[in-house]
């Protein structure tokens, strides 16, 4: 009885783990950031899975970058509203900021896996713009998974915060 019970905490325990992936779009980013070059954040539209709408969910995203880049940035700006290309553009040069990073929500649906054993999913694309050319720098998705056995809900948000910090700090 006590070996079934350890083969049950320990399954529990490797069910438990987050799984993530940062995979770069169109080929290896070898550009390392400046960190004395200022940086805009746009805000993403508001994710959705199916018929569902996460309100406040593209701030939310524009946040967790903000603040993965305001680790080593000089100057971290985020954008108050959703802007055309070409006002997001003007914006980030009359800020001064050297980067423009853009991120889209491409996956974002919050589980109640504590009690469904549905997890929690996270996929964002993170493209990042040189403000005075326009060229683009890098241009990433970054995923997540809760674990699927869970004592606490997991959000999509907090399954953003590490690899995001990760991949950020790889760009300096």
């Amino acid at each position: 009885m006590r070996i079934l019970g350890l083969l049950l905490i320990v399954s529990l325990i490797v069910g438990c783990r987050a799984s993530y992936q940062v995979q770069n779009v169109g080929g290896a980013n070898t550009t390392r950031l400046e960190r004395d070059k200022g940086i805009y954040v746009t805000i993403p539209t508001d994710g959705a899975y199916g018929s569902t709408t996460y309100p406040g969910s593209g701030q939310i995203v524009s946040q967790a970058v903000a603040a993965a880049f305001s680790r080593h940035a000089v100057q971290v700006h985020v954008a108050q509203k959703q802007l055309t290309s070409e006002e997001t553009i003007s914006t980030a040069r009359n800020l001064g900021a050297g980067y423009l990073v853009m991120p889209k929500i491409a996956q974002w649906e919050q589980r109640a896996t504590e009690w469904s054993g549905r997890p929690s999913r996270m996929s964002i694309r993170l493209t990042i713009l040189d403000v005075m050319s326009g060229g683009q720098i890098s241009s990433t998705s970054i995923e997540g998974r809760s674990r699927i056995v869970s004592f606490t809900s997991t959000s999509p948000e907090s399954l953003l915060r590490d690899p995001l910090a990760r991949y950020v700090n790889g760009l300096y």
